[in-house]
């Protein structure tokens, strides 16, 4: 498959990407530097613009399909222009996908839980791996976006279980099950609500998260993945988050995430540490 996502250039709080073969002009709050090639910033076919408050909305400039697919990463997308100016795809979590998939090679029928998982690009990746998931995420909506995207992709026979809930509440249920995962991946949000309005706050509730996962793996998962786009949680703090609880050897890559621009620069898009085994 070709890629149809490409990050064009970024700067002055922007970000400009093909999607599809459709020009989208995003905010970036990331990038606070100036474009490194300001001369290709036209003909758009959409802008997202955000107002004071955070919100925002989508000015089109030329006709863009409610929805429309892409391919990415041997995988196929639905992509949707959202009112909170997703699209449905995070190109900067490739690199996880990849190194799921190098770990499906040794290691086949591993069940992971993907907590936060939105659109599922990292289920997909583990379904396509070899590995069976359980998929959780507050909101059905999103969820029903993931369960597309793994029959978009072929993956719709694969081992999957589609959850819409709350993360804590149930891991507590999976935990009294005696419920037991090898991998682990979670991309929390800085502040988020359940499916019945449970109120997520990652410095309040991620060390209490992390405790419980523990439990679901006996301390000694054979990977996990924690990235996060939240201030206060540097590429170092994600690696003691897991390096304080994982009572087994094992490697940590730790780094912060990013998108290549046509240009060859970085677009930076949040931290990961990835343990394994």
């Amino acid at each position: 498959m070709t890629k149809s996502y490409e990050l064009l250039d970024s700067g002055d709080l922007s970000k400009l990407e093909i999607v599809g073969g459709y020009k989208l002009h995003r905010s970036s709050p990331t990038s606070a530097y100036g474009k490194a090639t300001p001369e290709i910033w036209n003909d758009l076919h959409a802008q997202y613009i955000k107002n004071d408050s955070g919100a925002g909305h989508w000015n089109f400039l030329k006709k863009v399909p409610e929805s429309f697919t892409i391919e990415f990463s041997n995988l196929t997308f639905k992509i949707k222009l959202t009112p909170f100016g997703h699209i449905g795809l995070f190109p900067e979590q490739e690199t996880n996908w990849n190194r799921i998939r190098e770990i499906g090679k040794k290691k086949q029928g591993l069940e992971v839980l993907n907590l936060f998982a939105y659109s599922g690009g990292s289920t997909l990746a583990c379904l396509d791996a070899g590995m069976s998931v359980c998929h959780v995420d507050a909101s059905k909506g999103m969820v029903d976006w993931a369960r597309e995207n793994a029959k978009l992709s072929g993956l719709d026979s694969k081992p999957v279980r589609w959850i819409v809930d709350d993360v804590m509440k149930f891991i507590r249920r999976e935990i009294k099950r005696g419920k037991k995962y090898q991998g682990l991946i979670l991309d929390p949000p800085s502040f988020g609500r359940g499916s019945k309005g449970e109120v997520w706050k990652i410095e309040e509730n991620l060390s209490e998260l992390m405790d419980a996962l523990m439990e679901l793996s006996d301390s000694k998962p054979e990977f996990v993945i924690l990235s996060c786009h939240s201030q206060g949680f540097s590429p170092l703090t994600l690696e003691r988050i897991l390096s304080s609880r994982i009572k087994t050897k094992g490697i940590y890559q730790t780094s912060e995430l990013f998108i290549p621009e046509r240009s060859g620069k970085k677009y930076p898009a949040g931290f990961c540490t990835f343990f394994t085994k």
